[in-house]
């Protein structure tokens, strides 16, 4: 026997809010139960409202009511529902798949804001390479901005691109991806030289900063897109600033999202790989978030 008042909207939405276990209270329940609602029923707030007296079936109560226990085990609502949204782009996620973060978009906002300063490219376009690119929200919001330049993602498998390939068809946009592994010296990607601006999100916390996460990200997210060895948590860094040297334009530039806790060492790894103007930039919650840097001329 299901515990809420009646199959009307209003009473559903009550009761599977009311039943959600979390950290942060109410606004976190209103926000994980909007999230549901509108993703699984297609019913906006507003359309809650409007239709409160409407009686959903009794199918979507059984789904209402498996999804509210996997909530409460600790699955995060957007594996649950298998999109989330973007910069306004709604992005299909899954299992082994990152969900892409809000504060991810203030990196790609910053690096929004200097293509459209320097104007480099013309009427031919310029290129942009996101690494690591995982869901391929940050090359599907660039090649969105920018539909005349050539956006390229890459990653360390098929597997891992077909979500990003799907998910530029479903916003239509053009991305070109390819499998790189930026640890191994025999991929170079072929495009040494051509690349005006790199944009990555790579691995940056540390496996001693598992303790103060969330329970849904670690118990869920695939470990190897979110955790470094403490002894080396600069290594994607190293690595992708290595390659990116060799990618770039002189003059190009590189965008990363960085540990707040190592943007000083960031800054030091930037300057030892031969960059120049490295800069950081904070992020929605005033924390050391993002990192840019310029190869020289």
């Amino acid at each position: 026997m299901l515990d809420f008042k009646s199959n009307k909207i209003h009473d559903l939405y009550h009761w599977f809010k009311s039943g959600l276990k979390t950290d942060h209270g109410e606004r976190e329940q209103a926000a994980i139960a909007n999230e549901v609602f509108f993703r699984l029923f297609g019913l906006s707030a507003t359309q809650r409202i409007l239709e409160a007296e409407k009686r959903l079936p009794e199918s979507d109560i059984v789904i209402l009511k498996k999804v509210q226990r996997r909530l409460n085990l600790g699955e995060p609502v957007q594996y649950i529902t298998g999109v989330t949204d973007f910069l306004n782009h709604p992005i299909h996620v899954r299992p082994g798949i990152l969900i892409p973060r809000q504060e991810t978009e203030g990196l790609v906002l910053w690096l929004k804001e200097k293509i459209e300063a320097d104007k480099r490219g013309g009427d031919k376009g310029c290129h942009i390479l996101d690494v690591g690119t995982g869901s391929g929200c940050m090359a599907i919001a660039l090649a969105g901005y920018f539909p005349f330049h050539r956006v390229l993602a890459c990653d360390i498998s098929e597997k891992i691109l077909e979500v990003a390939r799907y998910n530029a068809l479903i916003n239509n946009v053009k991305i070109d991806s390819f499998v790189l592994d930026v640890f191994s010296e025999g991929t170079t990607g072929g495009f040494e030289g051509a690349v005006d601006y790199i944009i990555s999100n790579p691995p940056y916390v540390r496996e001693s900063e598992k303790t103060v996460m969330a329970g849904n990200v670690t118990g869920y997210e695939p470990s190897q897109a979110l955790f470094v060895p403490d002894n080396d948590p600069l290594i994607y860094y190293r690595a992708i600033a290595s390659r990116a040297m060799q990618w770039l334009r002189p003059g190009g530039w590189v965008f990363f999202e960085i540990n707040e806790a190592l943007a000083n060492q960031c800054l030091q790894q930037m300057a030892m790989a031969g960059f120049m103007e490295a800069s950081i930039r904070q992020d929605i919650h005033d924390r050391d978030r993002y990192l840019r840097a310029r190869k020289p001329c």
